[in-house]
């Protein structure tokens, strides 16, 4: 009896202490956060706004109190440095973007952002880089041409765009570069794309690359009236850009995609993916990644290109500019058995 005496404030003196287990926080309930998102994609009625437009839905399907803001503007220089410097949570992103973003080289040489983390990658088609030329030219390829010293007359679109960093990056990989072509006296355009087209078809300009979708509008129209041909890379060349700036080695376009394309032409290229910044809780980015790979009829509805996206590749390297996952979309592949 004396002991249960002394029991009973022992326990209240505890109790109002805090020494009985606490409380367990509660778990990240899907259908009840309402998480507020700033999602990088670009210009109203582009491709990319469409794409998150529809990753919003799929997200919101599982998460209805999830509050997104979709930014309208940047794209795929501009997303990478919205995330890493938090202005975004989340954004989409060309998987050399990433690449290029994460490392701090190419165009955010000296700033890398090394809090950025892959979601999903392979949303897309992938891009591919459009190497252009007159169907008189007798080179198989563009190190031939090269070799020759020619003088060309290059088209490519304005300084800082990702279709002119990927004109220069092709000619690096086989050792030459704007400053070459001008020395051989010809002269590189750096001009919108729709004047570049219309140079390639007017005979003003001799050789275009630049990063092209599948069937893209503009380029079946710039070849509609014949007279032109696209080169592939080379292997050593494809290889070199896949190890140091994170392009795909191997994509192609396909025969007959374009008028003059007779065969599959061997290329370089990156899809879109989906990028958030390391802060992001590992629950909150399972669960976008959730979503979005268990709504693949969102997407295929939404926009033909995004029929490409297969879940159970979505977290391969290659494709996601080989930056680290997510833990919460990792968890994911892992959980359905994507990742062993």
């Amino acid at each position: 009896m004396r002991g249960l005496k002394l029991f009973v404030p022992l326990l209240a003196l505890a109790l109002f202490c805090g020494f009985v287990a606490p409380k367990q926080a509660s778990a990240f309930d899907p259908a009840t956060a309402n998480n507020k998102i700033r999602f990088a994609s670009m210009t109203v009625g582009g491709s990319w706004y469409i794409y998150a437009v529809t990753a919003t839905e799929a997200m919101k399907k599982i998460m209805p109190n999830l509050v997104v803001d979709v930014f309208p503007y940047q794209g795929g220089i501009g997303n990478p440095i919205l995330v890493g410097t938090g202005k975004a949570e989340m954004g989409l992103s060309f998987s050399v973007g990433s690449n290029w973003a994460y490392n701090g080289i190419v165009t955010y040489k000296g700033k890398p952002r090394k809090n950025l983390r892959a979601l999903l990658g392979g949303l897309s088609s992938p891009y591919r880089i459009g190497i252009v030329v007159s169907d008189k030219v007798k080179a198989k390829d563009l190190g031939e041409l090269l070799a020759s010293k020619p003088k060309l007359r290059l088209a490519t679109v304005q300084r800082g765009g990702l279709g002119e960093i990927m004109a220069s990056l092709i000619l690096e990989s086989y050792g030459a570069s704007y400053a070459d072509i001008e020395k051989w006296g010809g002269s590189v355009a750096h001009i919108d794309l729709g004047s570049a087209i219309s140079q390639m078809k007017d005979g003003q300009a001799d050789l275009l690359i630049h990063n092209m979708s599948f069937k893209q509008p503009n380029i079946t129209e710039m070849c509609l009236r014949g007279g032109l041909k696209f080169l592939p890379v080379g292997e050593e060349q494809a290889q070199y850009l896949a190890k140091k700036y994170g392009v795909m080695p191997e994509v192609y376009f396909e025969k007959g995609e374009f008028n003059g394309v007779t065969e599959r032409v061997r290329s370089v290229g990156y899809p879109t993916g989906l990028i958030a910044s390391a802060d992001m809780s590992e629950d909150l980015a399972y669960n976008i990644v959730k979503a979005i790979c268990e709504n693949t009829d969102l997407l295929v509805a939404a926009h033909a290109s995004l029929k490409a996206f297969d879940p159970a590749n979505a977290w391969r390297p290659e494709i996601n500019g080989n930056i680290p996952l997510h833990p919460g979309a990792e968890r994911y592949y892992k959980e359905m058995g994507y990742i062993q």
